[in-house]
């Protein structure tokens, strides 16, 4: 069986379907500010200059090799050159090689050590090297906010959002309008889980600045969570017209859509994002649609595309495990579950796949089960009449709408073979069941998924 989440969800092993890759895919991206303006450096040697970055690069060149320049001015044109070369691609040897000149000149530079710290972590290096030059820079001056909110990227791409957190509050205390700080710890609280924190500071950051295309998809990404679909196709508009030329941004509604079920409208923004950066989990997620319109022939024709661009994509081995299953090939299914794991070894929704196919595969050899029907993909629930939030998340999740769909069924067949007695049971254990579902959601930490398979788990067991 299948189901679609939001990228960086773990999946059941009755919803195996995941989407994308990427940390914008989910809709988030952490953004950095570039350091302070350097003084005594001439022309077009100077952060914050609008030349281009070989302008700059040329400008800086004309101190550095003076030998009449000074040692704080050479150390100010390095940084700055570093910091050109940084935002040139191809680049980063480069840059980091100015910034290690800069500090063996000048040891107590806290903007040498907060720039090298932050290309190490753009460039893709050790983050524990990037973590300790941002420390050494807060450490030299303290009242640095650039230097704490770049920390804060690192903590969240370490996984540490508490620290994260608390490095985004500090630069925030310390520059109160920093709309970069405010829009990253928004995208830590969505990783958090936190989507209300996450739309008020992002709120707050385009408070500040309005025209934040990031920000905005951002925000769209944790409307979605919320199940605020039509917020976040507004700002999933809002953040394609600011920057048209991001393909991402197209992805990112494409997700919405396909929340909404209109994978007509999703496959289009998909084929765009596609046509401006062709990417396997933009290839992964057309073929998402696909195969929630039934069309399972083009959705595994989009799957093995995925697989030819990136051979080392376990989420569309993952997704392309689903397709087989459903068209009944439990071993196809079965394998492509085991080269998601190994590729991933702790990818959970793979491992629940390949348990269930081994379980099945024991049980019935190579009959296949019937397919899933449509009414069976959607929640036991009107979608168009409900007003309660969690049910408007479970509608806009095609996932989540399979789960309850399968508490529904297993919980009638239940109630319909049990005795008075232990049906009343069932159903104030089912009662109590929708209670904590409807209290819990939207509280940090709670998760929906997770809480959605456990009662479906406790049901089928009972089945047995």
């Amino acid at each position: 069986m299948s189901g679609i989440s939001h990228p960086a969800q773990l999946l059941s092993s009755s919803l195996r379907f995941l989407l994308t890759a990427s940390l914008l895919g989910l809709g988030l991206a952490l953004g950095a500010a570039g350091p302070a303006a350097a003084e005594g450096t001439s022309l077009d040697c100077a952060f914050g200059s609008k030349a281009s970055p070989f302008d700059v690069i040329t400008a800086c060149n004309t101190v550095i090799d003076n030998n009449d320049s000074s040692r704080a001015d050479r150390v100010a044109a390095l940084l700055v050159r570093a910091d050109a070369h940084g935002k040139t691609e191809g680049r980063m040897t480069q840059a980091l090689a100015d910034v290690d000149r800069a500090i063996a000149l000048d040891a107590r530079n806290a903007t040498a050590f907060r720039l090298r710290g932050d290309l190490t972590r753009q460039g893709g290096g050790n983050l524990a090297k990037a973590e300790a030059d941002l420390s050494t820079a807060i450490t030299l001056d303290p009242k640095d906010a650039v230097a704490y909110e770049q920390r804060g990227i690192v903590y969240t791409n370490q996984h540490r959002l508490d620290r994260a957190i608390a490095d985004y509050d500090q630069a925030i205390k310390l520059k109160a309008d920093y709309a970069q700080a405010y829009s990253d710890r928004g995208a830590t609280y969505y990783l958090g889980g936190d989507y209300e924190k996450a739309v008020n500071d992002c709120n707050e950051a385009l408070r500040i600045e309005p025209d934040r295309a990031r920000t905005l998809a951002n925000r769209a990404s944790a409307y979605k969570k919320l199940g605020q679909l039509e917020k976040s196709v507004a700002d999933d508009d809002a953040a394609i017209k600011l920057d048209p030329k991001d393909a991402e941004y197209y992805d990112n509604r494409g997700l919405t859509y396909q929340a909404m079920h209109d994978y007509d409208k999703a496959i289009a923004d998909y084929d765009q994002a596609i046509k401006m950066q062709p990417r396997a989990n933009f290839l992964t997620n057309r073929a998402d649609s696909y195969q929630f319109k039934g069309e399972l022939g083009t959705a595994l024709e989009g799957y093995d595309a995925a697989l030819r661009m990136d051979p080392n994509f376990a989420l569309a081995y993952n997704n392309r495990a689903v397709v087989f299953e459903k068209m009944g090939d439990r071993a196809k299914a079965l394998a492509d579950y085991e080269a998601a794991l190994r590729i991933d070894p702790g990818f959970q929704s793979a491992a629940d796949g390949r348990r269930s196919m081994r379980a099945e595969i024991a049980k019935f050899g190579g009959k296949a089960l019937p397919a899933l029907t449509a009414p069976e993909q959607h929640p036991a629930f009107d979608c168009a009449t409900t007003r309660l939030a969690v049910e408007k998340a479970i509608c806009a999740d095609p996932q989540l709408g399979v789960l309850d769909h399968q508490i529904s069924d297993t919980y009638a067949r239940l109630l319909s073979a049990s005795g008075s007695r232990s049906a009343e049971a069932l159903r104030r254990a089912q009662r109590d069941f929708i209670a904590e579902r409807n209290a819990g959601f939207g509280r940090p930490g709670y998760d929906l998924r997770l809480a959605l398979q456990k009662r479906l788990d406790t049901l089928q067991a009972a089945v047995r």
